[in-house]
């Protein structure tokens, strides 16, 4: 087998490499901390079940990340990018046993920007050597 018969995606070193060079990049773009507000499970309780008890939630700080504002959607409403390095989302899913963490933003309640809560509407990972690197969201208002 010579060098160019080898799959990049046995290299693993490549893929960490990537997701240490987003992080570096989102640094170098001026990132600082994103704040993601997660839902805590319920507790099983009928007050719960039926709403009546409010569920409460967990703000979790994930660095490096960037928001950043968008072109407005076609209904007019304010929307904002959000960059989240692939390394600390998962980090910050692993006390919590996410596995898939497409889902796990987009069943989040959203992102806290000042003193809104912008809602995650789709969710875009990419992906190097069966990889990922960075987590592209888009928020609305």
């Amino acid at each position: 087998m010579t060098g160019s018969d080898i799959s990049i995606n046995l290299i693993p070193e490549r893929r960490q490499a990537v997701a240490r060079a987003a992080e570096a990049l989102l640094r170098w773009l001026g990132a600082g901390r994103v704040t993601l507000r997660i839902s805590d499970p319920s507790t099983g309780d009928t007050n719960s079940q039926l709403g009546i008890t409010p569920p409460t939630a967990e703000d979790i700080v994930i660095t490096p990340g960037m928001l950043r504002s968008i072109a407005p959607g076609p209904d007019g409403k304010r929307r904002w990018e959000v960059l989240l390095s692939a390394r600390a989302l998962r980090a910050a899913a692993e006390p919590y046993g996410v596995t898939d963490l497409t889902a796990w933003l987009t069943s989040s309640q959203g992102v806290v920007y000042y003193d809104m809560l912008l809602p995650i509407t789709s969710v875009i990972s990419t992906a190097f050597a069966d990889g990922e690197y960075l987590y592209l969201a888009i928020a609305t208002e």
